[in-house]
């Protein structure tokens, strides 16, 4: 405050001088009407202020206006005006104060004397004389290499921009001072310090993008000295010199930091309300300290990003332990799961299994009467018979359904097993149709065979292979319609057995076929749906051809058929002949 009264225009300061005169008036003239003429001595207040104010000049002249002031204002009393001061301590008091106030105006006047201003160009710089010149710029260079010591003893940036500006204020004694720091990845500046005078944008908090700081006029280089004249003439250009105007400030030295490839890494403003305040020196003071302000400034961004990362990985690691608490959490639960699955599921098979075995002895016995009955002429008649034959028929049918059930509940259980033995596929095939034709005379014309075919031969187990054989043409008679032929083709070489079974039926859906082969499972055809079925017979089969290590593969189109075709590995032994 006391520099910006000294260095304010020549009418601020006389009209404060003789503010204070005033003042100083009405409080002399409240204790001298009580009585205390002690009060004498205050005539050094405005003295020393004028003093302050106007150097030597202003200390005489404070001095004589203050005894002629004294004088008329003991005059105004109604007292003896200048008896008073030459009677007792009075004279030595004020000559004491006086005295003072010379040695201070004395003060003042070096240090005008310090300064004067010269033309250079289009410009002006501030010139100390020649005498004082070096002493400035040793002072300069000290408190430069002081900050090079300092300045890499913290990686807090915050603690390097006070330090900075803790020793740029003592280098260039500015009236307002801001640091702003980049943020390189979020490509903006934040004012990281400020001191002084109150600048809108750049007091501590403020928030710039990069590229708006680097549009302001006054940010153009790397260094710029300002003076009033430049601030005046770029002020409808840079919000800097529009704010620093506002808040009377007359000149300005603007710094950026850059590193090697051209970032901004900090931004340093300072202005004074002095015209032409800043030299050179001063620019290569901020120029000596760029260096050290630059990479203090990137070492500690460097180690806040470490610090955020090392605590990201904290973070994630933290995350990381109780991911692993609920993955091991969960596996025990599964654990458990499983467990309980699993005595469920042989509880289940063991069910099946003892359902199975109590259901085939009754349903044998039903067989075996239903048999008896229909071959029975003499003692019932010929309707009676039909029911005994339809018995038996149906009971067969449940009988294979019980067997179906206990086959996979062996599947399941990892106990189903086949009884191996080299033979004839084609003598199986041969059998299967022969089988279907008897138990049904409707679909004698309807299965189309070739009548010779070659002799197969795979290590297999028969009745498994007759009961697969079974279970596709039933299926392929069932799905198709009754005028519908039914086609079964075999064919070998030395590796392989091919048996295809081909429909021209109701076909099944892609949708359909990517579950086809999994237990229980019924087509979404509802015409299909009106045939009866369990979804068992499928998936039995595709077990079966698998245990012998072979495929079972379809290929169907809506509404035009099937075809299923099993593929077995030819016997090494078998021998390829061709019937007559």
């Amino acid at each position: 405050m006391i520099r910006v009264l000294v260095e304010a225009d020549f009418l601020p300061r006389l009209g404060l001088t003789v503010g204070i005169y005033v003042l100083w008036g009405v409080v002399f003239l409240t204790l001298a009407e009580s009585g205390y003429t002690a009060a004498n001595p205050l005539v050094a207040f405005p003295v020393l202020v004028a003093s302050v104010l106007f150097g030597i000049r202003g200390s005489v002249l404070g001095t004589g206006m203050g005894v002629i002031t004294v004088g008329g204002l003991h005059v105004i009393g109604g007292t003896d005006s200048f008896g008073v001061l030459v009677r007792g301590a009075h004279p030595i008091n004020i000559g004491v104060l006086v005295t003072i106030s010379l040695m201070v105006g004395s003060v003042r006047t070096y240090d005008l004397k310090r300064r004067t201003f010269v033309g250079f160009g289009s410009k002006h710089v501030e010139q100390r004389e020649n005498d004082n010149s070096d002493q400035y710029v040793n002072e300069l260079d000290a408190i430069g290499t002081e900050f090079s010591s300092l300045a890499h003893r913290s990686l807090d940036v915050s603690r390097i921009s006070m330090c900075a500006m803790s020793h740029i204020g003592r280098a260039l004694r500015p009236d307002f001072l801001a640091i702003s720091i980049a943020d390189i990845e979020h490509r903006r500046l934040k004012v990281e310090q400020s001191v002084g005078a109150h600048m809108l944008g750049f007091t501590k908090g403020d928030i710039r993008s990069v590229s708006e700081s680097r549009f302001d006029q006054l940010a153009t280089g790397n260094l710029r000295i300002v003076g009033h004249q430049d601030l005046l003439r770029v002020v409808g250009e840079s919000h800097f010199a529009a704010s620093a105007l506002e808040a009377g400030m007359r000149s300005a030295l603007v710094a950026n930091f850059e590193n090697a490839d051209g970032e901004l890494i900090a931004q340093v403003w300072v202005a004074s309300t002095s015209p032409d305040r800043y030299t050179d020196a001063d620019a290569r003071f901020m120029l000596q300290i760029s260096d050290h302000l630059k990479s203090a400034i990137t070492n500690g961004r460097n180690s806040e990003s470490l610090v955020q990362l090392q605590q990201h990985l904290v973070a994630q690691n933290e995350l990381f332990a109780q991911m692993q608490d609920g993955v091991e959490n969960t596996e025990g639960a599964l654990r458990l799961s499983h467990l309980q699955l699993t005595e469920l599921s042989e509880s289940k098979t063991q069910f099946m299994s003892e359902v199975a075995h109590e259901i085939k002895s009754p349903l044998a016995v039903m067989i075996g009467y239903a048999d008896l009955l229909r071959f029975d002429v003499d003692n019932i008649g010929s309707e009676q018979r039909e029911f005994a034959a339809s018995i038996e028929k149906t009971a067969r049918q449940l009988a294979v359904l019980v067997d179906d059930m206990s086959d996979i509940t062996n599947i399941e259980s990892g106990h189903f097993t086949t009884a191996k033995e080299l033979h004839d596929v084609s003598k199986v095939v041969y059998s299967v149709v022969e089988g279907l034709k008897v138990s049904s005379k409707d679909i004698e014309g309807r299965l189309q065979i070739p009548t010779s075919i070659d002799e197969c031969e795979v290590e297999g187990d028969p009745a498994r292979l007759s009961q697969v054989l079974t279970n596709l043409i039933t299926n392929a008679l069932k799905y198709s319609a009754e005028d519908q032929a039914v086609e079964i083709s075999v064919d070998s070489n030395d590796a392989r057995v091919r048996i295809s079974v081909a429909d021209h039926g109701l076909g099944i859906s892609p949708e359909d076929m990517e579950k086809l082969f999994t237990p229980y499972f019924r087509t979404m055809n509802p015409e299909a749906k009106k045939r009866p079925g369990t979804g068992l017979g499928l998936f039995l089969s595709k077990s079966i051809v698998e245990e012998h290590g072979g495929t079972l593969t379809v290929s169907s189109k809506v509404g035009l058929g099937s075809t299923f075709t099993v593929e077995l590995p030819a016997s090494a032994d078998s021998s390829i002949l061709t019937a007559a």
